[in-house]
């Protein structure tokens, strides 16, 4: 629909339909709309993936837990010492003067690979968590351009409806030439296309609104250009619950980091397990006279006794324990959860689709023999002016219902695509 074709000259004044495509020419209303499909979706999923500083943060935050798996270490730092012994010259030179020592606890291997399992699983949680951000905003921005591109429909329809009612007012101004005419019909008429061109600029207005929210999310100047964007003609099918409910446990990001939760605690249980065990270490102390004389060199094992804080071990085990057990039971409430969202998404969405099927194929088509009728009716003074405007109103309220129900459908899709991603979700 080509805002131009809205123009008219009323009397001795330019219409506001001029003044609407004066407005819809700056924007880029007045170039043919680009339809909201999935290939420009995807496009804009794009753009905010790339621009949004929240993905930066989140990618920031994997790759520091990627070297967090890296700094679980196997060998820990060895002790060097250095000792002078204070002592009478006989006794330094008998038995040294100058102590050195180096020790090395020995690696614990399964301690080694239960750590690096929690690191590991810490790092899953944090890469989770980057895609659930994504997500969120590739459906923020998909729900912002449906805004925009209903704003979009809207103001034209509700353009459309202006230019009619100036056109009725000039047919009503000329059946002021009848002796029997009255001014109510024309005052009536004038009094319609008041309200609806407040209408109009107020949509307009709501238009610029949405451009501009848009622009925020994508990182553009706020006050930056959009062209037109329309609505797919009719809404697009909607995807079978069953198999949006069975990819729902691999393909929700949060559920995948709750997963990555209740891997961290598993592997924090075996952390718990293994540091109760006693820690063995080796080292040697040489002592050397500062004339220049070797005394004598002491090699030594040593071990830990950690049975001295059997209760502080005990009670590490028993917290990753249960942290286990809560992270296992989060992951159940929110399966359900998400499991309810989706079916709430999906009813949305099928109930949306059928609505505007209806509205396509029935409702419109009638409304539109109707109001044509009514009016040409009363052309030959066969039906009143109210009759006209309430048949004309209810076509325009079944354009516009036609148009939300299709929004209402993208909308709920994209929340159900929220829920349940897709298999190319980053």
């Amino acid at each position: 629909m080509n805002p131009r074709l809205f123009i008219r000259i009323v009397g001795p004044r330019v219409s506001l339909a001029l003044a609407v495509v004066a407005v819809l020419t700056h924007s880029g209303l007045a170039q043919t709309p680009r339809v909201l499909d999935a290939a420009y979706l995807d496009l804009l999923r794009a753009e905010v993936r790339t621009n949004h500083p929240s993905v930066a943060a989140a990618q920031a935050r994997v790759l520091a837990a990627e070297a967090g798996v890296r700094a679980v270490r196997l060998w820990e730092d060895p002790m060097a010492g250095l000792g002078v012994r204070a002592a009478e010259a006989a006794r330094r030179r008998d038995d040294g003067d100058i102590v050195v020592g180096a020790e090395q606890a020995l690696p614990r291997r399964k301690l080694y690979e239960a750590r690096k399992s929690v690191a590991a699983a810490e790092r899953l949680i944090f890469e989770a968590d980057k895609r659930s951000s994504i997500l969120n905003l590739e459906t923020l921005v998909a729900r912002a351009a449906v805004e925009l591109a209903l704003a979009d429909e809207t103001l034209l329809i509700q353009s459309n409806q202006v230019v009619w009612l100036e056109s009725m007012a000039l047919n009503a101004r000329e059946k002021l030439k009848d002796p029997m005419a009255t001014a109510a019909g024309p005052l009536r008429i004038e009094g319609e296309l008041a309200q609806e061109r407040q209408r109009l600029d107020a949509a307009a207005r709501q238009r610029t609104s949405f451009a501009r929210q848009l622009n925020t999310l994508l990182g553009r100047p706020v006050d930056g250009m959009w062209p037109a964007v329309a609505l797919p003609g009719s809404a697009s099918e909607t995807p079978a619950l069953p198999d949006e409910l069975s990819r729902l446990p691999l393909a929700n990001p949060m559920l995948q980091a709750v997963t990555g939760s209740a891997a961290a605690a598993r592997a924090g249980v075996e952390v718990a397990r293994q540091e109760r065990k006693p820690v063995f270490s080796v080292g040697a102390d040489t002592a050397v006279y500062s004339g220049g004389r070797f005394v004598e060199t002491m090699v030594a094992a040593k071990v830990t006794l950690p049975w001295f804080n059997n209760s502080v071990y005990r009670a590490n085990a028993d917290r990753a324990r249960q942290q286990q057990a809560a992270a296992e039971r989060d992951y159940e409430a929110l399966e359900r959860r998400l499991r309810g969202e989706a079916i709430a998404a999906y009813t949305d969405a099928d109930n949306a689709a059928r609505q505007a099927g209806t509205f396509t194929s029935e409702v419109t088509p009638r409304m539109e023999q109707a109001a044509q009728a009514t009016e040409g009716a009363w052309v030959s003074s066969k039906a009143s002016l109210l009759e006209v405007l309430e048949a004309r109103r209810a076509l325009l309220n079944a354009r516009l219902e036609e148009r939300r129900f299709i929004a209402a459908h993208l909308a709920a899709l994209e929340m159900l695509r929220s829920i349940v991603p897709p298999p190319t979700q980053p």
